[in-house]
């Protein structure tokens, strides 16, 4: 009875007694969690005063880069101002060789130095020239203007300049992947020197693609079909059309491609008082590899130009002439190895523009040591099978050493492409 009477005081006392050791403990537990939000609190305020440091820093670093940008702003005003601003740009190429001909001795030749003057003219048109000197006396090479402003993408160039025909024969001498001009190339049209105007309109491709139109005295630094220092009716002028296209078939393979014409309508010929006209064509093709890995050190690049030249020909033992086409050309591969050193071979083919079925046939291993930006040492072997000129010193085996070095600024544009 006793037992049965006080179960429920006892379970009241058990009760009691619970929560009396119990409500220590969840009021730890509490405090725990309150804790924890307190340091999560405050974790939260540490971070948001350091991100508005922060922005207080970018703010004052925006502050005082604008001054800066505002200060060389003033610098740079300063400086076009300044009478030195009209200074061009001046530099010099000293380009020479060592040869040695098995049937003509040996010859240091001297074989240019070359000036170079550029400079902005205005906000419209900047300026170029370059005057060689050499053996044979000193040259105004290219003296001319370029706009630099026309709408419509085009650009005018006018004065004496280097014709936009192929893509070797607008390149002087030194900036050659090789030694010597192939005979090819210096038979038809040799440095595409010309005195006249040009027009160049680049189309808005996805890709590179540019159309040139010019008029001129004549093509040709040792073109004697005309004498540069006479008038003459406008059908003895010289005119050219050209059109050139760059693309990228990979990230480390590209192509350019371009196709030239030079048409003369009428060339005055001894005896032949009637005349003819001269048409001059060329195709030109150029393959790269420039693995991206490499930047610009390392790659491989080949090269061919193919010319078609059709011009009446005066016989030599009687006043009559004759129409005669004569189709010849090169092509090259260059390896670069690194930065320093790179190799090649050119093939040329050259047929006489008189007698098309005389030819010469060369073949040129070469080396090239890029000692610096500046100086460069270039050896060239070359086998000539020629069967077109009298001399025998240009037949068979020839070696070359050629040295350039440059000084000052001294460009022709992106050709060690």
């Amino acid at each position: 009875m006793f037992s049965l009477s006080a179960s429920p005081q006892r379970s009241a006392a058990f009760a009691l007694w619970g929560f009396i050791f119990l409500l220590p403990t969840t009021a730890l537990a509490q405090s725990s969690e309150l804790e924890s939000l307190r340091a999560t609190v405050k974790g939260m305020e540490q971070q948001m005063e350091k991100a508005l440091q922060r922005i207080d820093q970018l703010e004052k670093e925006k502050s005082s880069t604008t001054v800066r940008v505002e200060q060389v702003e003033k610098s740079v005003q300063g400086v076009q101002s300044a009478p030195t601003a009209l200074n061009p740009s001046i530099g010099m190429v000293l380009d020479s060789t060592i040869e040695q001909r098995n049937q003509g001795g040996g010859n240091f030749n001297f074989r240019a130095a070359e000036f170079g003057f550029a400079a902005s003219v205005d906000p419209f048109a900047r300026a170029y020239s370059f005057v060689t000197g050499s053996k044979d006396g000193f040259e105004v090479e290219e003296a001319a203007a370029i706009t630099s402003s026309l709408p419509w993408n085009l650009t005018a160039k006018g004065g004496r300049f280097f014709a936009d025909f192929g893509r070797f024969a607008k390149v002087h001498d030194h900036e050659l992947p090789f030694v010597n001009r192939p005979l090819s190339m210096d038979r038809v049209i040799g440095e595409s020197q010309a005195d006249g105007v040009e027009l160049a309109y680049l189309f808005p491709t996805p890709f590179f693609l540019r159309a040139t139109v010019g008029g001129y005295n004549k093509i040709g630094a040792d073109n004697e079909r005309v004498d540069n220092s006479k008038s003459r009716a406008w059908s003895r002028f010289t005119y050219l059309g050209r059109l050139n296209s760059y693309f990228d078939l990979t990230d480390n393979h590209s192509v350019e491609v371009g196709a030239s014409m030079a048409y003369t309508p009428s060339i005055r010929l001894p005896g032949d008082p009637v005349g003819g006209e001269r048409t001059l064509n060329g195709i030109d093709v150029t393959y790269r590899y420039q693995p991206l890995s490499s930047a610009v050190y390392q790659g491989v690049t080949w090269g061919s130009e193919l010319f078609a030249n059709n011009e009446r020909i005066p016989f030599e033992d009687s006043g009559a002439t004759k129409r005669r086409q004569s189709i010849g050309g090169y092509s090259y591969a260059e390896l670069k190895l690194n930065k320093s050193w790179s190799t090649g071979f050119l093939f040329d083919y050259a047929p006489s523009i008189e007698k098309p079925g005389l030819k010469t046939i060369g073949y040129s291993p070469y080396v090239t040591w890029n000692l610096s930006e500046f100086n460069r040492l270039r050896f060239q072997f070359t086998h000539a099978d020629d069967r077109v000129r009298q001399d025998k010193s240009e037949r068979g085996n020839q070696f070359f050493l050629q040295w350039t070095t440059v000084i000052g600024a001294h460009t022709h544009g992106f050709l060690g492409r």
